[in-house]
């Protein structure tokens, strides 16, 4: 395993609970000068500083903003999309001899993506990074900010080490040995599944077979499903689904909030091009989020997309070409990729904090729960999120499945709820996605990124704040306390 220090040293003797403030300024948002300016001309005789003591904290900082910037670059340069990483390079050929040979336990994958050279430069940077960081004489915040985006480098990293050292092991003890790693890893950075929640899921879908009138082929097909599933417990677990009236009142109040949107889609029209999609969003965009001329986002048709999508390194919504919505689906997309995705980050476009208008690292659990979570709320319809990909990473991680033993599972369950066959074999090679073995648990987040996001609203619903937590925050996890406490720290004192 990957030596490397743990960042999370945090103090928290001076956090704030429940520090987060209304935000009703947002031109004032994260500019402590200002306010400092704003108080010295209001007291004169406050301002004790004299220009000796200025030329000598000038330097200073100009000191700290040289190492501040040469640690963040060595931070930077270790950082990684590791999924990129980790998706097999023989996909198409490999899948087809899956499908077409049942005695495969598992894809026959390559990982040509998965490049040891750049993992070892990357934890030398990380190295580098973390000795920079003891010796620099930084603020608080400044070096909270560091550490945290340091451990989560090194997070991804690790996973990747571990990965690419079970691809290569061949012997069972050290194969053994590179397992264990996987698994800490993998929910260091993603988190676990949790076993009640991943049987109340399945149980479900078993109910729905139940309730069914079924035929004497499905009555079968139906006993095969629980043989190849295996023992279940007796008792169940609930799960959290928000109530109606939750979902009723977060309804009216969605669609108040973002009424100046929804204004500018024709009232009497029925279906929209993507291009009618691009230039509704462009006038919104200039309409309500432009006052001053500096919103840098724009909507354009990107060839080769498949879905509308948000770019915050670009500043762009992206549709896809020749596509047609109908009016239901084109107020969801607007809310969920402009409403939500964009305006997260438009107060923060100019922050010197790059991370609070492009993604804190896995704030995107939160982000697609909030948008998910708005949609619903406009088409007045709650339905659950990543249930199917909960299911097949809690086969492999609770019952010790295997890809050819999801596939299969996976594929009974889809006959028998009516669902579409097709869609399978991608989302679970996603569930190992990595080594063609062992699981991998990034896509929990579909489901408990919605599941968290409903369950703070229905805790919140009647916080005057609520709108302000979900929407004017920035790219958070706000239910992050490191996070948060960040985010408080430049909120308050500057980073």
């Amino acid at each position: 395993m990957a030596e490397f220090p743990n960042f999370n040293r945090f103090e928290n003797n001076n956090y704030k609970e429940n520090s987060f403030e209304k935000l009703t300024n947002l031109e004032n948002q994260f500019n402590p000068e200002l306010a400092r300016e704003k108080f010295e001309q209001a007291n004169p005789e406050n301002k004790i500083e004299t220009t000796r003591e200025s030329v000598f904290n000038n330097s200073e900082n100009t000191a700290e903003k040289l190492k501040e910037d040469e640690i963040s670059e060595l931070i930077a340069s270790a950082d990684l999309t590791v999924y990129e990483r980790l998706n097999p390079t023989n996909a198409k050929e490999a899948k087809e001899e899956f499908l077409n040979n049942p005695d495969l336990v598992h894809p026959n994958y390559e990982y040509g993506n998965l490049d040891k050279q750049e993992i070892e430069n990357n934890l030398s940077s990380l190295e580098k990074a973390k000795a920079e960081l003891e010796s620099a004489e930084l603020s608080s915040g400044k070096r909270r900010l560091l550490e945290y985006l340091a451990d989560d480098c090194f997070k991804k990293n690790d996973f990747l080490v571990a990965n690419l050292a079970y691809n290569t092991v061949t012997q069972p003890e050290t194969k053994k040995l590179a397992a264990e790693h996987h698994k800490e890893a993998n929910e260091a950075l993603y988190g676990k599944p949790d076993e009640g929640t991943f049987y109340a899921l399945l149980n479900e879908k078993i109910d729905q077979i139940k309730a069914q009138d079924l035929t004497e082929e499905q009555k079968q097909n139906f006993a095969e499903l629980l043989d190849k599933i295996g023992p279940m417990p007796e008792t169940r677990s609930e799960r959290f689904k928000p109530k109606p009236e939750t979902i009723e009142r977060f309804a009216e109040m969605t669609n108040e909030f973002f009424g100046s949107f929804l204004q500018h889609i024709p009232e009497n029209q029925e279906k929209f091009s993507s291009q009618e999609m691009v230039n509704i969003v462009n006038e919104i965009i200039e309409e309500e989020l432009n006052e001053d001329g500096s919103n840098p986002y724009r909507a354009e048709i990107k060839a080769g997309a498949t879905n509308a999508s948000a770019d915050h390194e670009e500043r762009r919504i992206y549709f896809p070409e020749d596509k047609t919505y109908s009016a239901k689906r084109a107020r969801g997309l607007i809310v969920h990729e402009l409403g939500t995705h964009v305006l997260r980050a438009v107060p923060y476009v100019d922050h010197e904090v790059e991370a609070f208008s492009t993604g804190f690292p896995n704030n995107e659990e939160f982000d697609e729960g909030v948008a998910k979570a708005v949609e619903q709320a406009i088409n007045g319809k709650y339905e659950d999120s990543g249930i199917d990909h909960y299911i097949n990473i809690g086969l492999a991680n609770f019952k010790g499945k295997n890809f050819r033993e999801v596939y299969e599972i996976q594929c009974k369950l889809r006959e028998l709820t009516g669902g579409k066959i097709e869609p399978v074999f991608n989302a679970v090679q996603r569930c190992f996605r990595g080594t063609g073995e062992l699981p991998n648990n990034k896509d929990l987040a579909y489901y408990n990124g919605a599941n968290r996001v409903w369950k703070h609203i229905e805790d919140h619903i009647d916080d005057i704040e609520l709108f302000d937590q979900l929407f004017l925050s920035g790219k958070i996890d706000y239910q992050n306390k490191q996070q948060e406490q960040i985010s408080y720290e430049a909120r308050t004192k500057g980073i």
